[in-house]
């Protein structure tokens, strides 16, 4: 994956604008909160579901993460996306 001091802002804001719409597809439900990035990452995010379901919640885990792959892989950033 390319440095995140390759890309170029508007890379940056593209691929996180991204992930966010594909992150309120798949739960409309949720509260996304842009975070202060962690080093050496692009983007950090919070989804709160609020489920107390575990298997439920491992779901939505795993899939945040599946989206989160493919913007990483498309953009060549990290990303950091917390679900809880």
């Amino acid at each position: 994956m390319a440095s995140v001091h390759l890309l170029s802002p508007d890379q940056v804001a593209q691929a996180t604008a991204e992930l966010i719409f594909a992150l309120q597809q798949e739960f409309p439900q949720a509260r996304i909160t842009a975070c202060d990035a962690i080093e050496g990452e692009a983007i950090h995010l919070e989804v709160r579901l609020n489920l107390q379901d575990h298997d439920a919640l491992a779901q939505a885990q795993d899939r945040a993460l599946e989206l989160k792959h493919a913007v990483e892989d498309r953009y060549g950033l990290y990303a950091l996306v917390r679900v809880f």
